[in-house]
């Protein structure tokens, strides 16, 4: 052989050497792309750790103040208040972030909302009468409700449809992780230093957020074409734009088609009021702009009412399948049900079985979808409910011997099998069942029906139990979450591992049929 051979066999790679370097760039890449939108969701997620903590402090504040002998004390009806004023106030704040989102976007409105979080909590550290605990639930109920639409909105439109399922359960049990962090809190410190170190989460999320891009698809529809290649760029792995780039072209004609078919529905209307038969686009753009009345009626086409009305059913077959009702008056029930658990070490493992449920959740979303996890979910909170009524109903009215430890099994199945499914689901399809136009008011209208029928079932407890007694109570959420399940089975259709473009044309099919 010789020396140009040798060297020509010596430099020249063996066959398939090629593919691996390939597969193993491609492979680093990949890993950097799901780092990134890791990275995004993690900041964001900050919120809902906050927005977990904030649920539960009327637990932690009522706890140590209700008829307190020493300092600060609330009777029964303050108290009520305490525990009513965040879910009658966190509608407001969806309403308001349903108005503002669209307008200042979602990385804006996820910045501005830890000012409310951060005033609430020291507020809560420092109030000396019951006037400062009811306005420091008030902010934190507005700040609940304005945080969950640009939320779930963002991650939506920021997650590739592979990932999309896995990053918005992570997001929603956050929560839940919110919720056991501020019970160990408050089994740790005393009640004043809890709330103190508390202010420290809006702070970091605060820092967090300024970190992450805007969503892509918002920047899209302000025609910031730029700046919205430039966060997909940073969202794919801070990818270069040409690796990017038939991605982006995608998004775009996702947004146009949006615009396109609001201004169609404008121009129609212009025709029909006044024999109008077209005018070039950017004369359009100066003299068409949409009316408040536009707006109102472009929400309530079918497009945005079938997804809604999806959402809305299974927002309420979750409250009645998890007993949200029974939550304010847990420590009671368990009373009644002479469960041998104390209450601070009751309120940690629930939250705990919570988190293991929205754990295992994570896991299996991708790998099962949503539509069988809601189906699992809500058949064992079904017969958890049912179970409950069957036991209380035989050892109350039948004197049958009480077993506590049946109650207490029962109870933590069903706090687990709630996050396995129906709890964080829901929130997993406001993230990607509207369309672009109007997803921020549609997200915000969800967050707002999640409360007030959270609020209603809450408040209506106990004139229910005067009623039916306790087992009644269990066998009519029971037999309602029976009821769930048929409705999971047929209108719950499967979204894991689509597009968002594909989300919305399946729910286009819909409304021709």
């Amino acid at each position: 052989m010789d020396d140009a051979a040798a060297t020509t066999a010596i430099n020249e790679p063996e066959p398939g050497s090629l593919l691996i370097v390939s597969g193993s760039m491609s492979d680093r890449h990949k890993h950097k792309r799901i780092l990134s939108q890791i990275c995004a969701m993690v900041a964001q997620s900050l919120l809902m750790l906050d927005l977990g903590m904030m649920i539960v402090v009327p637990t932690i504040v009522i706890g140590a103040l209700h008829n307190a002998k020493e300092g600060l004390s609330l009777d029964d009806s303050q108290s009520s208040w305490i525990a009513s004023i965040i879910l009658m106030c966190q509608p407001l704040g969806c309403v308001l972030s349903g108005c503002v989102q669209s307008v200042f976007g979602r990385k804006r409105c996820l910045l501005l909302v830890n000012v409310p979080h951060l005033a609430a909590w020291y507020l809560l550290y420092s109030a000396e009468s019951s006037w400062v605990l009811y306005t420091a639930s008030a902010t934190m109920g507005i700040s609940i409700g304005f945080l969950e639409g640009p939320t779930m909105a963002y991650i939506g439109e920021i997650s590739d449809p592979d990932v999309r399922g896995i990053l918005s359960t992570f997001s929603s049990s956050a929560i839940v992780i919110g919720h056991l962090l501020e019970f160990v809190l408050g089994w740790i410190f005393p009640w004043r230093t809890t709330m103190l170190v508390s202010c420290m989460v809006p702070v970091l999320a605060a820092a967090a957020i300024s970190l992450i891009p805007e969503s892509p698809v918002w920047l899209l529809t302000k025609g910031r074409r730029d700046e919205a290649l430039s966060s997909l760029r940073w969202l794919r792995g801070w990818a270069s734009a040409e690796e990017v780039s038939e991605e982006f072209h995608d998004l775009e004609l996702y947004c146009q088609a949006s615009k396109n078919e609001f201004k169609s529905l404008l121009e129609a209307k212009i025709r029909k009021s006044s024999g109008y038969t077209g005018v070039p686009d950017s004369e359009f753009t100066t003299k068409s702009e949409p009316s408040v009345i536009d707006i109102v009626r472009d929400f309530l086409r079918p497009g945005i009412l079938i997804p809604l009305r999806l959402v809305v059913v299974y927002f309420f077959f979750f409250h009645a399948a998890s007993l949200t009702a029974m939550r304010p008056y847990m420590i009671e029930v368990f009373s009644r049900l002479q469960v041998p658990v104390s209450p601070s070490v009751l309120t940690v493992l629930s939250a705990a079985l919570q988190g293991a449920g929205a754990l295992i959740c994570i896991c299996l979303v991708r790998l099962v979808g949503k539509r069988a996890l809601s189906l699992v979910s809500m058949s064992s909170c079904a017969l958890c409910c049912l179970s409950l009524g069957a036991y209380t109903y035989f050892t109350t009215q039948h004197q049958w011997s009480p077993v506590p430890t049946i109650p207490l099994l029962l109870f933590c199945t069903l706090y687990f099998a709630m996050n396995l499914g129906i709890s964080p689901i829901p929130w997993l399809l406001v993230s990607e069942v509207f369309p672009n136009r109007g997803r921020g008011e549609a997200s915000g209208a969800c967050a707002a029906s999640f409360y007030i029928i959270a609020f209603l079932v809450s408040k209506t407890w106990l004139n229910l139990q005067s009623s039916v007694e306790l087992y009644g109570c269990f066998f009519l959420y029971g037999i309602l979450a029976a009821i769930g399940i048929v409705f999971v089975y047929k209108c719950l259709p499967e979204t894991e591992g689509k597009t968002l473009a594909e989300i919305e044309e399946d729910f286009m099919k819909k409304n021709v049929k």
